[in-house]
């Protein structure tokens, strides 16, 4: 089965969406203007649609019941037709950096939220992201608990402990559980992560002002064991990035000539990184054999067909019970498993 899906926008505490609404030609709104009640209220921003979520989301003291479920076209709940999904898989648009988190490892989000998964997670940066964009990733050498705790205690100095990394379109970057890590304002982005919304904050205040709920900061654990969340292993610039960035010509050849041909299938996500999840870019010709009987797709460029369905830039997928993807026509497919 491939089945398109309704947009699933989630709220945030930061700003942004924009680019998904450009992207996918609707609007996070767009049930208000057809009179039908929408799936969240509006006095927060939704700058991410969670494609064929079976995860829920966790907003603090906000919380909406089943907010961040996903549905297919015909309005049906990815979860009662294709039951839970082992990825989630987002679009997301920061119109402003985001506070500065790190979700736990499968370990500690056994031991402290008691979840059976973490938020190991990773990012692909898609058009529309801005020339001076970036994310912060990862603690500089030197870093301890005992100092991280003291500046969020103060609430200062808490982002120069961080790697600034700049990124563009075409680049992708993993997030180790544990690791710290913010995304800048401008990026537009695909992120793929294990199905989970477990985070602890850093940040009291979000930069254009929003006070952060403190069950958001902590992730319901308490204070003190927030600070188990973060893995305090330092490493160089150079070392985050030989180990956690894939830069934009290693993800997906670009044209350098009339002559060339971007290859149909490009690994950007494999097992040299990660067990948990995998991510392929795929277009015209391209064939992949996917590792598990479920995943999400999204069209990021052009229209054609994909299994003899068509699509067309800005349809998101869900996949069940198919290991085989054929890609047809002029059209570019992100696939995750």
């Amino acid at each position: 089965m491939i089945a398109k899906l309704q947009p699933n926008r989630v709220r945030r505490t930061y700003l942004g969406g924009g680019r998904i609404d450009a992207f996918t030609g609707g609007s996070c709104l767009s049930r208000l203007s057809t009179g039908e009640t929408p799936v969240v209220p509006v006095e927060m921003p939704m700058p991410e649609d969670w494609m064929a979520s079976t995860t829920t989301a966790f907003n603090g003291t906000l919380e909406i019941e089943g907010e961040g479920l996903g549905r297919l076209e015909d309005g049906r709940l990815v979860k009662d037709v294709v039951g839970t999904l082992p990825i989630l898989v987002k679009l997301l648009d920061s119109d402003e950096r985001l506070v500065i988190q790190a979700h736990p490892t499968v370990p500690c989000a056994k031991r402290l939220f008691n979840s059976p998964v973490g938020k190991t997670e990773c990012w692909y940066f898609l058009p529309g992201t801005a020339p001076d964009a970036c994310v912060y990733l990862g603690f500089k050498p030197g870093v301890t608990r005992e100092k991280w705790k003291a500046a969020f205690e103060a609430q200062d100095g808490l982002l120069d402990m961080l790697h600034r990394i700049p990124v563009k379109a075409g680049d992708f970057v993993f997030v180790d559980g544990g690791m710290p890590h913010a995304i800048g304002g401008g990026c537009f982005m695909i992120e793929l992560q294990e199905p989970s919304d477990l985070m602890v904050v850093a940040e009291r205040v979000t930069p254009s002002g929003r006070r952060i709920p403190d069950a958001k900061m902590h992730g319901g654990v308490g204070w003190e064991a927030m600070f188990e969340v973060y893995e305090y292993e330092g490493h160089t610039f150079e070392e985050t990035c030989a180990r956690y960035v894939r830069r934009a010509a290693e993800t997906a050849a670009p044209h350098t000539d009339a002559q060339e041909r971007v290859p149909p299938v490009t690994q950007i996500l494999g097992p040299e990184l990660t067990d948990k999840f995998a991510m392929w870019r795929v277009t015209d010709g391209g064939r992949v054999a996917l590792p598990r009987d479920r995943a999400v797709a999204v069209v990021t460029d052009g229209a054609g067909e994909v299994n003899c369905l068509a699509v067309k830039k800005g349809d998101r997928l869900v996949i069940a019970d198919e290991r085989q993807l054929a890609v047809i026509g002029g059209v570019t497919l992100i696939v995750c498993s």
